[in-house]
Order: C-alpha cells, then sequence, then structure tokens
C-alpha cells in the first residue's frame, strides 16, 4: 500500500504550477522593483545633466549683467526641469585667460563665482582643478555646476546619492557674462 502510495505521489504532475509560483513571484517582484530603482537613479541623472546644460546655455546668451536674483531664477528653473524635490544646488563661476605681456606666461583667472541653494562660490580656481579646458588669451568661459540629490523608493542595496554635474560654454552673444551686486 505505501509502495502504491509513493508511486502515486511521485508520478502525480498537478499542482507544480503552484509551487513554482510561490519560488518565481518574490524573485520576479524584487527584480522589477531593482529596475525601477536604477531606472529612477538613471532618469534623475539624465534630467539633472540636462537641466544643468540648459541653465548654462541660458546664461550663455544672456547679454546684461547677472545678479542675485537672476541666479535664484536660474536656481528655480534648474528646480523645475530636473524634477527636484529639494536639495538641489547650483554654483556659477567665469574663468577667462590671461597672459603676463612680459613673461608670456598664460594664466587661468576666477572673474567671479556664485552660488545658489546652499553651496557657496569659489575663492580661487582649486576647486575648480582641471576641469576648465584651455582657451584664448581673453577667452571667457562659464562653469555652471549643479548638485542633486536622489534616494531610492525602495531598499535594494542602493544608498542615496548626490548627483554632481558640470557644464561648461562660452558666451555667445556678449564678450563676457558680467556679475551685478547692484
Amino acid at each position: 500500500m505505501i509502495d502504491r502510495l509513493t508511486k502515486t505521489f511521485r508520478g502525480a504532475e498537478h499542482g507544480s504550477l503552484s509551487v513554482e509560483a510561490v519560488f518565481a513571484f518574490p524573485m520576479m517582484v524584487i527584480a522589477i522593483t531593482m529596475t525601477f530603482v536604477i531606472w529612477d537613479a538613471f532618469k534623475t541623472l539624465n534630467s539633472s545633466q540636462n537641466a544643468t546644460y540648459t541653465v548654462a546655455d541660458m546664461l550663455s546668451r544672456q547679454t546684461t549683467p547677472v545678479d542675485a536674483d537672476y541666479l535664484t531664477s536660474m536656481h528655480e528653473i534648474f528646480n523645475f526641469l530636473s524634477d527636484g524635490a529639494g536639495g538641489n544646488a547650483l554654483r556659477v563661476s567665469v574663468v577667462t585667460m590671461t597672459e603676463d605681456p612680459e613673461t608670456l606666461v598664460r594664466t587661468k583667472v576666477l572673474v567671479w563665482s556664485k552660488g545658489v541653494g546652499g553651496i557657496n562660490g569659489y575663492a580661487d580656481l582649486k576647486p575648480l582643478g582641471n576641469r576648465v579646458p584651455d582657451m584664448a588669451v581673453g577667452d571667457e568661459l562659464i562653469v555652471v555646476e549643479s548638485e542633486q540629490n536622489w534616494a531610492p523608493a525602495f531598499n535594494v542595496g542602493l544608498s542615496g546619492y548626490r548627483f554632481r554635474d558640470v557644464e561648461i560654454s562660452r558666451p555667445r552673444f556678449a564678450p563676457q557674462l558680467v556679475w551685478s551686486d547692484v
């Protein structure tokens, strides 16, 4: 009798789909959740890069002096374009190339640097390091740096991150981007 029940149990295949579903369903949920979180991270990175590029492009077209209100408006545009819920910051620096007429030594000089959203402007060029490329004497570059916080919606092994982007552009319609304290 036990032998017959064992053969019947061993040969029965009904209910196997339910057992497989019990094992597969949690793995599918985890895979879909991880895909969602990773997709969200790349979406945040992409929107942050695009917003930084847009702000740099707007500043490169500026023909009138820039002031604190204008920079705050650029920060608000960055927040809107990047879908930032807070914790975003923006720094704008202007760098020019000078040349000593006696020694013909070319030097990059920080013209001005201002930050908004919790970061300050630079006092010198050291923090920018080698990010500023070489340029012709008298040329000016606008360096726009942005920072955006990202936190995963679900705990799948990724921790929160602060995306940092840098966009460098040249003034297009004016020879320089001027800062105004007035």
